[in-house]
């Protein structure tokens, strides 16, 4: 008797570690939510790389490591990285071209953090006692240039018959997405009005990632690099480009206001474009929109050292 409540006792406990191992299992393998902060690339100088106190017999070190903190894959044909000071005379060799940041992969539904990587930059000092100096104060400006993307996904609800009464499947309902999806330009909200046969919907979109905005494209990225002339302020700086607003099977792209060339314009960090959606039928239905976003973006940080002459 005692061996065979022993061996019952046994099969229950085996049965019981396989449920919660395969329980544990399915739980990893299940897709996270990703779209989600507003952050694209992160800089940062790597530790003691330069370091805060530089002689000028020394060579100039400085890595930086770029992260990819948000839901987009950059590609890095264009991205760059630059180095530059306030004094350029007083470092040399440091390349005006910058440096290509490698491309690095987002998050996703299985990966909870993005890609990782480190760009070097090498340079000499000029020897401080032939300009009688003994030591120099030193800022250092890392500029990173890169393209990304936006692409939000809320679930609305169309009404084709609002002022009808009775039982309906959803209420039209203003959509806040104040999380973020996983990059800098942010799409914070999607606001409905339900007419019959039409829904107007008005989205608002807001620069929250800290950067600066510019138009996608190669020749605006190479006029990020602080060694360029520089942005037109009008034409290229604040441009989002609006890739594509839809619905399942088909594009309301042509029906949004107001776009120039496909591009909608930030003012003060944020934007508004204004669609509309053609309503069949009786019923009222759940439905996911997209909104794809393209843009330029930069991000800037600096680190202070001090150079000192050796003699």
């Amino acid at each position: 008797m005692k061996k065979t409540i022993i061996a019952l006792l046994t099969l229950c406990l085996l049965l019981t570690a396989c449920t919660t191992t395969n329980t544990g299992t399915t739980n990893e393998l299940q897709p996270q939510e990703y779209r989600t902060g507003n952050q694209g690339l992160r800089i940062t100088f790597t530790a003691n790389t330069p370091p805060l106190r530089l002689f000028d017999t020394d060579e100039f070190n400085a890595v930086i490591e770029v992260e990819n903190l948000g839901a987009y894959s950059t590609k890095g044909v264009a991205d760059r990285i630059y180095l530059s000071l306030f004094d350029p005379t007083i470092i040399t060799g440091l390349k005006t071209t910058g440096e290509q940041i490698p491309p690095l992969e987002g998050k996703g539904p299985y990966i909870t953090r993005g890609a990782t990587d480190r760009v070097s930059f090498q340079g000499m000092p000029a020897m401080l006692s032939a300009k009688k100096i003994d030591k120099y104060p030193l800022k250092l400006l890392a500029t990173a240039c890169y393209e990304y993307e936006t692409i939000a996904s809320p679930n609305i609800c169309l009404d084709p018959n609002p002022y009808s009464s009775g039982a309906k499947a959803c209420t039209p309902q203003n959509v806040g997405m104040s999380s973020g999806q996983g990059a800098p330009i942010t799409v914070t909200s999607v606001q409905l009005e339900p007419r019959p046969g039409m829904t107007r919907l008005q989205i608002d979109i807001s620069n929250t990632g800290g950067g600066e905005v510019f138009r996608p494209g190669i020749d605006t990225l190479q006029k990020c690099s602080p060694y360029a002339q520089g942005f037109n302020e009008f034409e290229e700086l604040n441009q989002i480009q609006v890739y594509d607003i839809s619905l399942p099977g088909y594009s309301i792209l042509s029906s949004c206001k107001p776009l120039n060339q496909g591009r909608i314009r930030l003012i003060n960090n944020k934007a508004t474009i204004y669609c509309e959606i053609n309503t069949q039928g009786q019923s009222t239905y759940s439905t996911p929109m997209t909104i794809r976003l393209g843009y330029g973006y930069r991000n800037i940080i600096t680190k202070d050292i001090q150079l000192i002459s050796i003699q």
